[in-house]
């Protein structure tokens, strides 16, 4: 686990980043692969089975709050430090998981491969379309360091949602990332900006009506898809418009006073 550390070692990633590269994985050294375990950054898949899923979330719920994630995430805009940036989507998604599916629409994976959630969560975060990253985000976040926001990060968040409250009618959740990043609005690149705009839909802060967010239901796996094929952005963002704007109710119940006074 990554207890005590500001953030994952650089080096441990790069090696992680060759090894899920068909063109380098071989160049990995044994000594280079040893070091990347040593770091908690390749690590072994882990079978899980339902019930095991369901004892974790149990935990995780138990020793982590809602504002212990909206704090981790709020920490990592300006840090950048991408370990604390997916907990509050893993937070909101397990929760609605646990509370309203449980298997139902959306089974529990065979194994967690931890290994290609650590690449994933350095690459811009994504694939939202399974509980198993969740529950092994989660399970990691348990065992760290708790984060606290400043006000920088607070701005940050501020500004994010103003200027999606702001953007013309038709346009898409890679639009607005794209104009996170024009603006300056916090140090990233478009998976990056893309990433905290699907966490903002995750919690329903950016949904459209019929196609809400996971603060209050788990919206089925076969219901998510907009049947756009140039569409690569998760549920809900992937059907949000300029329209759309910001759900500031939503958003007050997941940050809480910070954006009481929109």
């Amino acid at each position: 686990h990554f207890e005590g550390r500001a953030s994952v070692d650089k080096k441990a990633v790069q090696i992680l980043n060759r090894l899920m590269d068909d063109q380098k994985k071989h160049s990995v050294s044994a000594e280079e692969l040893a070091y990347a375990r040593k770091m908690g950054v390749v690590v072994e898949d882990q079978p899980i089975t339902h019930d095991q899923a369901i004892d974790i979330l149990e935990q995780v719920f138990e020793a982590v709050s809602l504002e212990d994630a909206t704090q981790a995430f709020l920490y990592s805009l300006s840090s950048r430090d991408v370990d604390y940036r997916y907990i509050l989507a893993s937070y909101a998604y397990a929760r609605s998981w646990f509370s309203f599916d449980q298997g139902r629409t959306q089974e529990v994976p065979e194994k967690l491969t931890g290994s290609f959630f650590n690449w994933v969560k350095h690459r811009g975060g994504g694939i939202w379309e399974t509980i198993g990253k969740p529950i092994f985000y989660l399970e990691q976040f348990a065992s760290m360091e708790l984060r606290v926001a400043s006000d920088v990060d607070v701005e940050i968040l501020r500004s994010i949602l103003e200027l999606a409250d702001s953007m013309e009618d038709k346009a898409s959740g890679s639009a607005l990332a794209t104009a996170i990043r024009t603006a300056k609005l916090l140090p990233c690149n478009q998976a990056e900006a893309v990433g905290i705009l699907e966490t903002l839909g995750i919690c329903g802060i950016l949904d459209v009506p019929g196609h809400p967010g996971f603060l209050h239901s788990f919206t089925p796996p076969l219901e998510r898809d907009t049947g756009d094929l140039r569409q690569s952005l998760s549920y809900p963002l992937n059907w949000w418009r300029g329209a759309d704007g910001v759900n500031w109710e939503n958003g007050v119940e997941v940050f809480g006073a910070i954006l009481d006074r929109h």
